[in-house]
């Protein structure tokens, strides 16, 4: 987090920053259960513009998704929720896609853009960097945050898109419609190839030509992708095959299966299924532990005597609000602390006798603080009560005594 970051937007707490871009930034949060999601911040305009189109993202629940799970878009700071995805982003994988795992790729893309355009939604955004490779898969983030249907580039600007994966309508004012993703999905599966961008250039306008009037070297893709990725990056938007004809072409090009399967129930449906198992094939391990897991590793490291004191360490640091949910204080903990102080190194910050909680979200987060919270809420309500009438008979006190010595000095005179 930085200065300006809020900690809290509606009832989610905020950790730390994920990322930041044009339209915004994204930080890993907590709702009152304690489940960890990602809260994308809108600047400004954008996230007004996105109002509908986020509206038709939360009806969407599709496998290779980060489903979304809440929006404001009315406040002041627009956000969006998701699901929170472990795993990195495409972008900062660093690694290369070849053979089956390319072809997952590509199939684990197709099916999230397939699932959106069923529904409506159109991403209008899509970049390496929100494909998340994570544990069950890759997934498509991001979506609902774009402005609507009718942007073109004269009404949103540069700024909003990382211009390789632009598609050239957007460049020549056209509309934004569901032939933007195939673009950027046929640029995305070359770059999962290549691990470079495509039609990269020195500058904006080297870029803008390229899109324009050049076509990428496909050589690197194997013969079954290369035709699909030529077609995905028409320069005709009407060229360009729907999401689910690349989908349907993927999975059949992969095996005999998911065809005699898409031949059962809704189609569609079926369709997105046999998607999603292709692409569950692509797992990547990562080591991501949310804040409760990492506190709760953190006390299992104690001995038992300083598990025994970590509670009334831990009760010491956190107040409850006039809403009645948990905050962090700074305070003074008792002498004997430094072990557990050391121990939660990261969580907690102190200096001397003085502490404080490092995330604001920690009570969410950890399960054990929680129950800690809810054992001891009667006495922590009394305290916070206590302290917030205090300041106010302080400041009386001030004054009373200001105006005795005032009194005093004209009874003298």
């Amino acid at each position: 987090m930085i200065v300006g970051d809020p900690w809290r937007l509606g009832g989610y707490r905020l950790a730390g920053r994920l990322g930041a871009g044009a339209l915004g930034v994204v930080y890993e949060g907590y709702d009152p259960a304690g489940r960890r999601v990602a809260v994308r911040v809108l600047h400004g305009p954008s996230g007004r513009e996105a109002s509908a189109e986020a509206a038709a993202a939360r009806r969407v629940t599709a496998p290779c998704t980060a489903n979304v799970l809440d929006a404001d878009l009315d406040g002041p700071r627009p956000y969006i929720v998701s699901e929170y995805v472990e795993g990195p982003s495409l972008r900062r994988a660093g690694r290369i896609f070849g053979g089956d795992d390319l072809h997952g790729l590509a199939t684990a893309v197709a099916t999230a853009l397939t699932a959106l355009h069923e529904a409506g939604v159109v991403h209008r955004g899509l970049t390496p960097g929100d494909v998340i490779l994570g544990g069950n898969g890759p997934r498509v983030t991001g979506f609902g945050t774009n402005p609507g249907r009718g942007t073109s580039l004269t009404a949103t600007g540069l700024r909003t898109r990382v211009p390789s994966y632009t598609a050239p309508e957007v460049f020549t004012g056209g509309a934004a419609g569901p032939a933007v993703d195939v673009f950027a999905w046929g640029g995305i599966v070359l770059y999962a190839a290549t691990g470079e961008d495509p039609f990269a250039a020195g500058s904006l306008g080297g870029v803008m030509h390229r899109i324009l009037a050049r076509d990428p070297d496909l050589d690197p893709l194997p013969p079954l992708l290369r035709p699909l990725a030529s077609a995905a990056l028409a320069k005709d938007p009407r060229a360009r095959p729907a999401a689910r004809d690349l989908l349907i072409a993927l999975l059949a090009a992969g095996a005999p299966g998911p065809r005699a399967v898409m031949t059962a129930g809704p189609w569609v449906a079926s369709l997105l299924r046999s998607g999603a198992e292709v692409a569950a094939g692509i797992r990547t391990a990562c080591d991501d532990p949310g804040l409760g897991a990492l506190a709760e590793s953190a006390y299992a490291a104690l001995g038992p005597a300083d598990r025994e004191r970590a509670p009334g360490i831990f009760l010491r640091l956190v107040a409850i609000a006039p809403d009645g949910q948990p905050v962090a204080r700074e305070a003074r903990v008792p002498a004997g602390s430094e072990r557990v102080l050391r121990g939660f190194a990261g969580l907690v910050a102190h200096r001397g006798n003085e502490a404080i909680l490092v995330h604001q979200a920690l009570p969410y987060a950890w399960p054990r603080l929680g129950e800690w919270i809810e054992a001891d809420r009667a006495r922590l309500v009394a305290r916070g009560t206590f302290a917030r009438l205090l300041l106010p008979l302080l400041a009386v006190s001030v004054v009373l005594a200001v105006l005795a010595g005032v009194i005093a000095v004209i009874w003298v005179v």
